[in-house]
């Protein structure tokens, strides 16, 4: 069922800034949940963007100057963008009820993205929608794919999206231990309040957490200070339990053990490109390569120099630097 429950862009924060023509649609998907969409409309084929762990829509529309959303739109392109459930404008449900936990990763590929590509189809009269995520977005683009979502796809194109874990790489085991621990005492982490003391100690982040999430060298002070306002999200129990049964076993895997989901990619013919950071310790390019190479279609790879992990979507210029791979690619499958 569809509830179109406003016709707006208001900003988490006053810091960020909105596109005036956007306007916000929220789902219900086939278990029951609720997304929502943030729709920039243009003139061409459909592009779906969605976010990653932690974060919601805004990652891909901070503000007019960080915006592979509108960067999008000026070339010919009809973009939305998804908040999966528990994530961004999709924190309450249709009843306005908070959605904090009950789900896991490929929760999201399987209902949350179906939704969202269903509505594009419905909306547009397009057979096939181009699909763009980061980190986890990526990730759960690969699962809908798997779970015969292929054929729904022109491209796919995942930036920083692991396909593979190495369990005792630095950040990585740092990660593995606290999704453990959260997923076995929390309903859900409240990761605004992290990103509130991460914005206000700025270099001073026990651990330099910040530089290692992205490349500190890439954003401007008052980049950093609107993305820690506006994109981060909580992160509920069972995501963070997967997450930690994926590091552990050092594989992309389904929440119950049983799909190992780069063998599925076998049989998914959709046209992939993979993007990573040469600097990035979340996605690093070898696991990001893992996943590309897992896919039985026309697939590419790109490693952007100096770029870490967030900034490969937020960086001053990615515009220049990052979305220009994306263009090519959906220039090349998914037309304008």
């Amino acid at each position: 069922m569809l509830s179109l429950l406003a016709l707006a862009c208001a900003p988490e924060t006053d810091a960020v800034d909105t596109c005036p023509l956007a306007t916000n649609t929220w789902l219900e998907t086939a278990d029951g949940a609720t997304v929502a969409l943030h729709h920039h409309p243009g003139r061409g084929s459909p592009v779906l963007l969605v976010h990653g762990i932690a974060s919601n829509h805004r990652f891909w529309d901070l503000d007019a100057e960080h915006s592979l959303a509108r960067w999008l739109v000026d070339r010919g392109y009809d973009v939305w963008l998804l908040d999966l459930r528990g994530h961004g404008l999709a924190r309450r449900d249709a009843d306005g009820v908070p959605q904090l936990s009950g789900w896991t990763v490929d929760d999201y590929g399987r209902y949350d993205v179906a939704a969202a590509v269903h509505h594009v189809q419905q909306v547009t009269g397009e057979r096939q929608v181009a699909y763009v995520g980061h980190s986890m977005g990526g990730m759960v683009g690969g699962i809908y794919a798997a779970e015969g979502g292929a054929g729904n796809l022109s491209a796919l194109i995942v930036v920083g999206s692991p396909g593979t874990f190495e369990r005792d790489a630095p950040l990585v085991r740092l990660a593995g231990a606290g999704f453990a621990a959260g997923g076995a005492s929390l309903w859900w982490f409240e990761t605004p309040v992290a990103a509130d003391a991460a914005a206000a100690l700025g270099p001073l982040t026990p651990g330099g957490l910040q530089d290692r999430i992205y490349n500190a060298e890439n954003l401007s002070d008052e980049t950093e200070r609107k993305l820690l306002g506006a994109i981060v999200s909580p992160m509920s129990r069972e995501e963070m339990q997967h997450f930690a049964r994926m590091i552990q076993h050092e594989r992309f895997e389904s929440a119950d053990g049983q799909r190992d989901w780069l063998r599925a990619f076998g049989a998914v013919t959709t046209p992939t490109l993979g993007i990573a950071g040469s600097a990035d310790e979340i996605g690093r390019p070898e696991w990001v390569r893992a996943y590309v190479d897992a896919m039985g279609g026309p697939r590419s790879f790109a490693v952007i120099p100096g770029y870490g992990h967030v900034d490969l979507g937020l960086g001053e210029r990615a515009s220049t630097e990052v979305f220009p791979h994306i263009e090519a690619w959906l220039d090349q499958y998914a037309g304008r």
